[in-house]
């Protein structure tokens, strides 16, 4: 049971989830990796913007849609700390190593920070703490409305 807390297992399911995806992606493109680096950047856009478009479900959206986003988001940054970093990213990397920029890249640029393994960890955490307590006021704020709204 322990080895499921190892630092080695939690980085190699990382790995193995990350390459699952790299083999579905070559499966769909039937084995041709000369188009892997558009595949890298419609991963890597995706993964960029996710969080400013589940803002635009939270406040437009139906009330259980804004929810289920939460608790997918809450599940994928439960992933994040379980596996010790983003599969996602690794998919991205496998896809397109050489001109690799991780999502969080920008971010530790924008604030001075140096762009190296620890920190696009932390990083990332310190952001998802930003985007997490956003989301949770958000919604917050739209249940009262609706409680305030009823009486």
């Amino acid at each position: 049971m322990d080895k499921y807390f190892e630092d080695t297992y939690r980085r190699n399911c990382r790995k193995e989830l990350a390459n699952y995806f790299y083999q579905k992606i070559n499966d769909i493109t039937l084995g041709t990796e000369a188009h892997n680096h558009i595949w890298a950047f419609v991963i890597k856009s995706l993964h960029f913007t996710f969080a400013y478009l589940a803002y635009v479900i939270y406040l437009f959206a139906p009330l259980w849609i804004g929810l289920i986003t939460l608790i997918g988001s809450l599940s994928v940054w439960g992933l994040f700390i379980y596996l010790k970093g983003c599969f996602v990213s690794n998919v991205e990397y496998k896809l397109n190593g050489e001109n690799f920029i991780n999502v969080i890249d920008p971010y530790l640029v924008m604030f001075g920070y140096p762009v190296n393994e620890e920190m696009r960890y932390l990083g990332t955490l310190q952001i998802v703490v930003v985007y997490f307590s956003i989301a949770f006021a958000i919604l917050y704020v739209r249940l009262k409305g609706r409680h305030l709204a009823k009486n």
